[in-house]
């Protein structure tokens, strides 16, 4: 993947889309810099400690339901909300996956500007992030069946997991999604690694990861109930 524009990024937030309402998003993802010089030495050592994960958003100011205020405001402080973010929306863009929560939310700005928004966010799980790729862009699905495209991860270690987001932006009455597997990009012969389900409400689910080692390379969401219509996503990545 090559240079790009930065003009379509993607940010799902529990059963809430931000993207329409953001201009600015950044993920900063560190590890603590520890000092372990013993004496005698002549340079400094130094060794990686614990992760941290955080996320800052900026945008334009909206009251409605279904909008930033409601949004961040009703949520903030709570822990482990599912979050994906991506460079652009397109499936097999690369992803990542956290759980998070809103730490601080600042509205308004200055006289004779369109009235902006900030949010930061910090992961509160101790997975951490997770990269992976987009597998199913926003859309609504109605049917039974593979949805969105199958992605290459590669194989999943034996000290690895397989992960995975899914996001409900509007629900009808119940849907079930299995992530399935497979060594081909065709599925012909697809193992069903986790279920995801049944849902019957907006929101995101965080999969309960799956231990490897798993020697296949493909990964998709399959739809195997649903009644009504609903508006989805979701990405699938590997991590330890």
């Amino acid at each position: 993947m090559g240079s790009f524009a930065f003009v379509d990024a993607t940010t799902w937030i529990g059963g809430f889309d931000a993207t329409g309402y953001l201009n600015q998003m950044a993920a900063n993802i560190s590890t603590e810099e520890l000092d372990c010089t013993p004496f005698g030495s002549t340079y400094r050592r130094r060794t990686g400690g614990l992760k941290t994960l955080s996320a800052t958003y900026s945008g334009f100011y909206e009251a409605g339901t279904g909008t930033p205020d409601p949004e961040f405001f009703t949520n903030l402080g709570t822990s482990d909300r599912v979050t994906t973010i991506s460079s652009l929306s397109t499936e097999t863009t690369p992803a990542y996956l956290y759980q998070g929560g809103v730490f601080r939310y600042s509205p308004f700005g200055q006289i004779g500007q369109v009235t902006p928004f900030q949010v930061s966010q910090s992961s509160t799980n101790a997975v951490g992030a997770i990269r992976g790729q987009v597998a199913k862009a926003k859309a609504n699905v109605s049917s039974t069946g593979a949805t969105g495209t199958g992605v290459n991860l590669g194989q999943v270690g034996a000290a690895q997991f397989l992960y995975a987001t899914f996001h409900v932006f509007t629900a009808g009455t119940t849907i079930t999604v299995i992530v399935e597997s497979d060594d081909n990009a065709n599925f012909t012969s697809a193992t069903t690694r986790q279920t995801i389900g049944p849902i019957t409400t907006t929101g995101g689910t965080w999969m309960t990861r799956v231990a490897g080692a798993i020697t296949d390379t493909h990964y998709r969401f399959n739809v195997t109930a649903v009644t009504g219509t609903f508006s989805i996503a979701g990405a699938i990545g590997i991590g330890s």
